[in-house]
């Protein structure tokens, strides 16, 4: 998908005085996976909170955390066809977005 592309510290990179744009689906699942429920005001359920599955290693937090992975990507229109949590500083997620 393109869209507006930020840098690690979610701010906007710009090229030649203008908004650069790319492939931003990397980026768009990062922020899903970061961003705890509410903090998108226009889609309030969204959002995974990653780092309150991380506090927890238990098995079956690691089985919810998938879970709920897949049911915010869903949200936002994205198929994930494998989705491995099994080392949480590597998340693994192979997909697509639907409209592609």
């Amino acid at each position: 998908m393109q869209d507006i592309t930020l840098d690690n510290d979610c701010d906007l990179v710009f090229k030649n005085g203008d908004f650069l744009s790319s492939n931003t689906d990397q980026q768009h699942l990062e922020i899903i996976l970061l961003s705890h429920k509410g903090a998108f005001k226009e889609f309030p359920i969204l959002g995974v909170g990653i780092t309150d599955y991380i506090k927890s290693p238990e098995v079956l937090s690691r089985l919810r955390l998938e879970n709920e992975i897949n049911k915010q990507l869903e949200y936002d229109n994205f198929y994930a066809k494998e989705i491995d949590v099994n080392d949480l500083e590597n998340i693994q997620i192979d997909g697509t977005y639907n409209n592609q």
